[in-house]
């Protein structure tokens, strides 16, 4: 019996509606979800406070920057780099905005009247940048994660141009943020699972001696410091060192043993770094709390003797202020206990930043709305954006449904259970960076992305879902296992008020209505361009000999199609220029059979699907076993044979390897998938 053991097929409507969803796409042409998914507000921040203060955003989907009034509506809408991440607020009052579309950090500066913009600088070599920092110095700090470098730059000029001194370090795997407090520049590395905090020279420049790692098992997804008030050791500059928090998953290997996902509950620990040292001070489960994911974090101190976490779920209706006596801290022994305050608050939290009245401004990409969290009251201000209101229901309801605990909202947090949200593996719907075990014998297997799955079935390296219908169903069964719950549930609208907010207001969701909604919201999850072909028109002679490689070695397997299990949608060589090249880069370069090519163990007897190189880039670690840590690692242990055999790893008799030559071309090419 198909679908979920029912009489006849429950999945039949879901399946129907899958097939007219195929044929309505134009696979070449399927609208980015850098702008599909509505205005993204992604960060906010608070300048000034002593003297009223004055709020600012990005909307990440809209690549602008906007002025808020105090009530946290728009006052002014500036362009910014392209798919803008980050934002930063220099010593002499500007405003740096960084895109991960654009090599450029550009300046604006809040005059008398509303934001006007101040010129740019441009830095040679990066396709685009995930966050931004500035240091009293006037030095500005970026990383981008293509390479995984941290930048740290002087610029005067108030034009475009590049910067007046310059110095790069590739320090780890998937910078995503910066900070710059104190005499420290903070990394949060998302996929090294780790967050580097570097003293700076008196000039503000990073050094590398000195450096204090934190590191986890599992990704980091937000952080907030604060210098710390008590003397630790010795260090740079004051020497007095910082707390650091830290809101992640929980820091245990991924469980699978049991059928479900295990030891993935949401933390926020609270560190001490003095000089290079940094010790765990405290821990606070808060998936228990009903808190998860939590991205939002603002650190302070409340005039008391008290640090004071403010902390907010991206993945749950929660909020929580966790307070902790800094002395009790800086005790040796015993990690601190936190008193704790909770309150509801829409899901979907990305940014927090503090208001001079105390309340708090929020960046909610999930509600395409700012919030503003008073004392007694939540206010909810959506984003003027014409596209974000013209959404379809059940695309922002399946959305809710990735996102949130919506999709299994009973789940546990007691032992090796665990209440998370599907990004909790897929940080923003790409990876987290593991090789986690499968739960079968001693087979391991790196995360992979969960964008652009439409054109790209069947699902899954070893069980080989054949459509997006059986996807989405186990995923509900698997989300919901041991919560004592049927997962063939509906869900009414008055059970999780917030859902207003996205439209769901006056029905209750049948099990196919939910299924139909993440379906539809899948569908338009699409890949975000590369940054790597923005402005490009053609490719390089070294990229186009790559091509010719990968045509000769590789294609036979990774084929150049636009729907995997569609073999007329593969395209013949002269067209891969101008696709490759085209904001979609749609071509999924993938084939729908196992193969064995030497990677061990196998997750199916039959080998492993041949996985998808479409933004390879995103793919840390690679190989299903994730042994290859880069591309170059990838591509060092191909051996080729003379009668078509090939294999990523191992020994083939008679096969040969690839030149340095044709190495280097091959990664210029894959670089642009």
């Amino acid at each position: 019996m198909a679908g979920d053991g029912r009489r006849g097929d429950p999945l039949a409507p879901l399946r129907a509606f899958e097939t007219a969803a195929r044929s309505a796409t134009d696979f070449a042409h399927a609208t980015t979800s850098d702008v599909a998914l509505g205005a993204d507000p992604y960060v906010v921040r608070v300048t000034d406070r002593a003297e009223g203060g004055r709020s600012f955003g990005i909307l990440r989907g809209r690549s602008a920057v906007v002025e808020l009034d105090p009530g946290l509506h728009e006052v002014a809408r500036l362009p910014a780099p392209r798919s803008p991440t980050g934002m930063a607020f220099g010593a002499g009052g500007e405003v740096f905005v960084v895109g991960e579309l654009s090599g450029d950090i550009a300046r604006f500066r809040p005059g008398p009247g509303k934001l006007r913009p101040a010129g740019a600088i441009r830095v040679p070599g990066v396709h685009g940048f995930r966050d931004v920092a500035a240091g009293p110095e006037g030095v500005v700090y970026a990383v981008e994660e293509h390479d995984g470098r941290l930048f740290a730059m002087t610029q005067d000029r108030g034009d475009v141009a590049p910067p007046a001194r310059l110095v790069e370090d590739r320090i780890c795997h998937g910078p995503w943020r910066v900070l710059r407090v104190a005499d420290r520049v903070l990394v949060d590395c998302l996929l090294d699972h780790a967050i580097i905090a570097r003293p700076v020279d008196r000039s503000g420049f990073p050094l590398a001696q000195g450096e204090a790692r934190i590191v986890h098992d599992g990704p980091m997804w937000g952080m907030a410091a604060i210098e710390n008030s008590c003397s630790g050791r010795p260090g740079q500059g004051t020497g007095r060192g910082l707390w650091v928090a830290v809101g992640g998953v929980e820091d245990h290997p991924l469980d699978r043993t049991e059928g479900s996902f295990g030891f993935v509950d949401s933390f926020v620990t609270l560190y001490r770094i003095d000089g290079d040292v940094a010790t765990k001070r405290a821990e606070v489960n808060t998936s228990a709390l009903g808190l998860v994911t939590p991205k939002a974090l603002y650190l302070r101190r409340d005039g008391a003797g008290h640090v004071v976490l403010t902390v907010a779920a991206y993945g749950s209706d929660r909020l929580a202020v966790l307070a902790w006596d800094e002395t009790a801290l800086g005790a040796d022994g015993l990690p601190a206990e936190a008193s704790i305050a909770m309150r509801t608050l829409p899901p979907g939290s990305a940014s927090i930043d503090r208001l001079p009245d105390g309340s708090f401004a929020v960046a909610n990409p999930l509600l395409d709305a700012w919030l503003r969290v008073g004392p007694e009251r939540v206010d909810v201000v959506p984003v003027d954006d014409a596209p974000s209101a013209k959404r379809s229901a059940d695309s922002r309801l399946g959305e809710a449904l990735f996102f949130t605990t919506l999709m299994a909202p009973w789940d546990k947090s007691e032992g090796r259970l665990s209440r998370f949200t599907c990004e909790t593996c897929h940080f923003e719907g790409y990876v987290d960076g593991r090789t986690h075990h499968t739960g079968r014998g001693d087979v391991r297997a790196t995360t992979k992305p969960l964008l652009g799955l439409l054109s790209n079935r069947p699902y899954f390296s070893r069980a080989l879902d054949p459509d997006m219908s059986t996807m989405v169903n186990n995923e509900f069964r698997v989300a919901g296992a041991k919560s004592d719950h049927d997962p063939w549930s509906s869900i009414a609208a008055a059970d999780f008020p917030w859902t207003r907010e996205i439209g769901f207001e006056t029905r209750e969701a049948s099990p196919v209505d939910l299924r139909r909604s993440l379906m539809t919201f899948l569908m338009d999850f699409t890949h975000r361009p590369n940054p790597a072909v923005v402005g490009r028109s053609g490719w390089s002679d070294e990229e186009r000999a790559g091509a010719d490689v990968f045509a000769r070695e590789c294609e036979s397997c990774h084929q150049a199609r636009l729907v995997t299990d569609e073999p007329n949608t593969r395209l013949p060589f002269d067209a891969w220029e101008a696709r490759v090249l085209s904001p979609e880069g749609p071509i999924v370069w993938a084939r729908p059979d196992y193969a064995k090519t030497g990677v061990l163990p196998y997750v199916n007897e039959n080998g492993a699907r041949v996985v998808s190189l479409r933004r390879l880039y995103k793919k840390y670690p690679y190989l299903t076993n994730g042994a290859a840590k880069s591309v170059g690692d990838v591509l060092d242990q191909v051996r080729m044979g003379t009668d078509g055999a090939f294999v990523h790893q191992g020994k083939l008799e008679g096969g040969r390897s690839l030149d340095a030559r044709e190495k280097h071309a091959l990664a210029a090419f894959l670089d642009l998938l």
